[in-house]
């Protein structure tokens, strides 16, 4: 379980978005659309234009991103602008400051409008394949943590959470909130909900329980006790009492000796 949720929260960070201050070279852009626009040029020119206009604002775009080393989908840049310019349309980028140069800036300075497109473009563009990629390799990255996140496991999340799911969790991660919202505690349950079998490799991982053992305890957990063990209450010590002796009597209750769990 505790690999899980690292590997989710770090996906709430590891993800870099388009953002932008800096307006210079989209005005450039946009005077020169509309100085060629105003050469009375015929309304099916104009129209090529505009899409020009797009298409070379979406490929600056994508490739402010893929100068982050740190941006986990470089193949999928441009897909991932072009999205953004399509949701928007260009001439409402440039009202909202997005520049060619901002596909480098925070998240966090983006208008609300830019930071949903930019959002729906990573699930539609990444789809759910690069998401479960993605998760296995966070959990990778340190091992102390436990075992690596299995394919399997990582696609069942992938697969068994909706887009509209996907897209809350992540705006609540890139606002900064996913662990107080609640919107974030409901991830984490819809996890459970659509992949059981990650509580039961997690138990056997992390306890050493075997599968009927795991199976057992998995299925024995209240809606309190799965919080307790998402939140990571129970290894910070903030768990109240009470949450210990329904867990000690959840054990008891599958056969499991406590003394091997030392």
């Amino acid at each position: 379980m505790k690999k899980v949720l690292f590997a989710l929260l770090a996906l709430c960070v590891v993800v870099p978005a388009c953002g932008g201050d800096d307006a210079g070279s989209v005005t450039s852009m946009d005077e020169s659309s509309s100085s060629s626009a105003s050469a009375s040029s015929p309304a099916s020119e104009k129209a090529d234009s505009s899409s020009s206009g797009e298409q070379a604002f979406a490929g600056a775009l994508a490739a402010s991103l893929a100068s982050d080393p740190e941006f986990p989908f470089p193949d999928e840049g441009l897909c991932i602008t072009e999205s953004v310019v399509d949701e928007i349309g260009l001439d409402r980028l440039i009202e909202l400051g997005i520049t060619e140069d901002s596909g480098s800036d925070d998240f966090e300075v983006l208008p609300a409008e830019v930071q949903v497109a930019f959002i729906n473009g990573i699930v539609d563009c990444v789809g759910k394949s690069g998401l479960a990629t993605l998760l296995v390799q966070l959990s990778n990255e340190d091992l102390d943590d436990g075992p690596p996140l299995s394919m399997e496991d990582a696609e069942c999340i992938a697969e068994g959470l909706s887009d509209e799911q996907w897209s809350s969790f992540l705006q609540g991660a890139f606002s900064g909130d996913e662990l107080s919202d609640e919107s974030g505690a409901d991830f984490f349950v819809g996890v459970l909900e659509a992949c059981p079998q990650i509580l039961v490799n997690s138990f056997k991982d992390d306890l050493g329980l075997d599968q009927s053992q795991a199976e057992c305890l998995a299925g024995s957990l209240t809606g309190t006790l799965i919080d307790v063990f998402t939140s990571g209450a129970l290894e910070t010590g903030d768990a109240p009492p009470e949450i210990f002796g329904e867990l000690i009597e959840a054990f008891i209750g599958c056969g499991i000796d406590l003394a091997q769990l030392e």
